[in-house]
């Protein structure tokens, strides 16, 4: 990552149905759960709302919790550390040393899903892949973030 000078990116995972942002370690180290924002925040927030819409899991009125946390009330998206502290993650390392803006997305409930349940999965996730990828694109004054360079978005 360092070599190849990424601007987005996603880590898929399973378990849940919701997409984290940076930071995933809370300032104060001993807090379990702290909304830890970046100077990015707005940028990181577009990023994960516009996967979130778009997936057909995340978006439908009759999902079901995964496990206790209630996520649709959110939109399906939280600040990482707000949800769970996670010291090292690869979405802080992306921001803090490549300037990549890294996203998690926690794709399903499951978190091995059979492979009968892939094409499932693949459809919930096809349209939301793509339009995340689309917004590297998002610069100079049509950038969702309002600006163009040295407005704290992603430059490409």
């Amino acid at each position: 990552m360092q070599r190849f000078p990424f601007v987005l990116s996603a880590n898929l995972h399973g378990g849940e149905l919701v997409v984290t942002y940076p930071f995933d370690m809370s300032r104060t180290y001993w807090k379990a759960q702290e909304f830890t924002p970046t100077p990015d925040d707005g940028v990181f927030r577009w990023l994960a709302t516009v996967y979130a819409a778009a997936n057909l899991a995340m978006a439908s009125g009759d999902r079901r919790r995964c496990h206790y946390d209630d996520f649709a009330r959110l939109g399906n998206v939280i600040n990482g550390a707000n949800w769970h502290t996670v010291a090292g993650s690869m979405n802080d390392f992306s921001y803090l040393h490549t300037n990549c803006f890294e996203i998690t997305v926690e794709l399903s409930c499951d978190k091995f899903p059979h492979a009968s349940e892939l094409p499932q999965e693949w459809e919930n996730n096809r349209e939301s892949l793509l339009l995340f990828m689309e917004q590297v694109r998002g610069r100079g004054t049509a950038a969702p973030w309002g600006g163009g360079h040295g407005s704290g978005g992603p430059q490409t």
